[in-house]
């Protein structure tokens, strides 16, 4: 039986890639980043792609992502924010793997991802705005199989929190 994926979803600045690249580490696997796979591809930054092309075209391309993940196997996968926020798209990644929401507060997330730099969703929006846009984003994230609370928490401990969750029975990493 081929291992499963984990494919981690949540909101601009969960800490998706962050945490993805040390679970990998800790479990010996690989991570794929879909935002890298976009940009390798177009040979372009993502806010490169949303300027010329803007956000439809982006997401055609990350529909195109994850339709390549259906070749992998036993990966670490973090996915852009807005990525499972489409429909359908939480169904399709329920089957490439499981898939754990990172959910944090609206405010500490936009706090992060405005430290992160360059986001095109951040763009010309209040606070208010994009505490808007999470709310909507999340009735999306909480068909995740599993959901682990990023608030207050350190790198090591979300992490800490990932591997013990995905060793459970329902699981089945």
């Amino acid at each position: 039986m081929r291992e499963r994926n984990v494919i981690l979803v949540g909101f601009m600045g969960a800490g998706k890639s962050v945490c993805g690249r040390m679970l990998a580490k800790r479990l010996g696997r690989c991570f794929v980043e879909t935002d890298d796979m976009i940009t390798a591809r177009e040979g372009c930054t993502i806010p490169e792609i949303f300027a010329r092309h803007g956000e439809a075209r982006f997401r055609q391309l990350e529909a195109e992502a994850v339709a390549a993940l259906a070749l992998k196997a036993g990966d670490v996968i973090a996915t852009g924010g807005g990525l499972p926020c489409r429909e359908g798209m939480m169904d399709t990644l329920r089957t490439l793997g499981t898939v754990v929401w990172l959910r944090g507060e609206p405010l500490d997330l936009l706090k992060r991802a405005r430290r992160q730099g360059a986001r095109p969703m951040l763009d010309g929006r209040s606070d208010d705005d994009v505490v808007a846009l999470h709310r909507a984003r999340e009735a999306f994230y909480r068909q995740a199989h599993l959901t682990i609370d990023t608030t207050g928490r350190t790198i090591d401990q979300v992490v800490g929190d990932l591997v013990a969750a995905l060793r459970t029975d329902h699981a089945r990493v």
